[in-house]
């Protein structure tokens, strides 16, 4: 189909294959839920919606207590070598397929992408021995039947396994709820072959919230613009790290979207946490909420929105959207603290 692009003042057709995301065959066990700081810091309902919506699809999982950080913010902000991050990973690796959960699920697309990548460095003989001689020193060794076991997925390649069963499932409808999608850099341009469907026009939260009725907002101008966070740049640079963010957002108020929906924990902080920040430095309202996709699906799906979502974790209010869902005052209903 022809979709008209606008380039400055100029307008060009360019002809683009729209095709919906490809089925990836379901995951069924063995997936090790990767525990992400930021997100046990900052929003646990991600974690806690995530474990829910593997239940109801009944997918068996763990939470592992010996697997560490991955240290992926210290080393995208050049306070810790390489070469320790590799060393955690593989040994991060060694446990969950010792523990018999090889599918390392992330919740965070920076632990997506620094564990990815040192699964490639560690397929390098001399950098796998030095690996090896530290592991050594804890009983643990990187070899290849670790190597070869191990899996590194990012927690929605897993649930678009069994996406055939959403429709079965919505118990909250999302009708003429506008959702967009925010693509995860670490997750759509580290490893864009690997990328479920097109890495410039990542659609696979939109459609997996389409059978709740959620109208998809698609390819949208600015929809590659990173979140502005940058690691250290919001606070290195935080004037630039604003203007970015704001840049984003003000595309997406013209689109008139309702929700922008994540896949990674830093964004998230970015535009929930600093949400009055940006909008009084840009003298404009952003009348839309954040949420990560899995909490926005598992509130479809009927999950308690403080017990399970957490929306009392959000710096917005997030509680009119939820009475447009008819999802307000859940545990009010069940007895329990309004």
């Amino acid at each position: 189909m022809d979709n008209p692009v606008v380039v400055g003042d100029c307008e060009e057709t360019m002809t683009r294959r729209s095709a919906p995301t490809p089925d990836v065959p379901r995951i069924d066990a063995g997936v090790t839920v990767f525990r992400s700081c930021l997100v046990g810091a900052e929003f646990p309902g991600v974690e806690a919606s995530t474990k829910w919506l593997l239940e109801r699809f009944g997918i068996e999982y763990t939470i592992n207590p010996a697997q560490t950080c991955c240290t992926g913010l210290g080393y995208y902000s050049d306070l810790i070598p390489i070469g320790t991050t590799v060393g955690i990973a593989a040994r991060n690796a060694c446990v969950c397929v010792d523990d018999g959960h090889p599918v390392m699920s992330y919740l965070c697309s920076t632990c997506y992408a620094i564990n990815k990548k040192a699964h490639t460095i560690l397929d390098v003989p001399e950098y796998r021995a030095e690996t090896n001689e530290v592991l050594a020193r804890i009983g643990r060794e990187y070899d290849d039947r670790v190597a070869g076991e191990v899996r590194h997925k990012h927690v929605l390649d897993v649930l678009w396994g069994a996406h055939a069963e959403i429709p079965g499932l919505v118990r909250r409808r999302l009708d003429g709820v506008k959702v967009a999608t925010h693509p995860a850099c670490h997750y759509c341009k580290v490893f864009p072959d690997e990328t479920l469907g097109d890495h410039e026009d990542f659609m696979v939260p939109e459609e997996m919230l389409a059978p709740a009725g959620a109208v998809a907002t698609g390819a949208y101008n600015e929809k590659q613009t990173h979140c502005g966070a940058g690691f250290r740049q919001r606070f290195v640079n935080p004037s630039l790290s604003v203007a970015v963010t704001q840049k984003k957002l003000h595309r997406l108020r013209e689109a008139q979207v309702d929700v922008l929906v994540h896949m990674c924990p830093n964004c998230h902080i970015q535009y929930d946490r600093y949400s009055d920040i940006i909008s009084a430095a840009a003298g404009e309202e952003f009348p839309f909420i954040h949420l990560h996709v899995q909490q926005l699906l598992a509130l479809a799906l009927g999950a308690d929105p403080e017990s399970v979502v957490g929306v009392q974790t959000h710096s917005q209010d997030v509680g009119p959207f939820l009475e447009r869902i008819g999802a307000r005052r859940v545990a009010a209903t069940a007895g329990g603290a309004p």
